[in-house]
């Protein structure tokens, strides 16, 4: 017989609610459940790191994240995959969206210390 190893849960429209909560407590209680028996919890979502672990104050190093689309990946707080651009890279798709009046630029990074 298979044992779950792991849920992992995409935020909006999945796991929030239409007003982006969640019922805390009853999550908290499902959670020490699976943490008892060993299945790790991840959060998936094309939203931001920063905003993903607001949602989860209390175990953020303990679960794993992937967040921005798969772009940066954090378990138990640490970096397991960052998918940045070369400062280079960088400059030349700012460069050539610069020309596009259309495009607005929204840049997500991570922090350094």
């Amino acid at each position: 017989m298979m044992s779950i190893k792991l849920i992992a849960v995409d935020m909006d429209g999945t796991f929030l609610s239409d007003q982006k909560t969640y019922n805390r407590e009853r999550f908290m209680a499902q959670y020490q459940q699976m943490k008892a028996q060993g299945i790790r919890f991840v959060v998936a979502s094309g939203n931001q790191y920063y905003q993903l672990i607001s949602f989860f104050p209390e175990i953020a190093n303990e679960i794993a994240f992937v967040a921005e689309n798969g772009g940066w990946v954090v378990s138990e707080g640490k970096d397991v995959f960052n998918g940045e651009l070369s400062k280079d890279a960088f400059t030349t798709v700012v460069e050539h969206l610069l020309t596009r009046p259309e495009v607005e630029i929204i840049d997500s990074c991570l922090r350094k210390k």
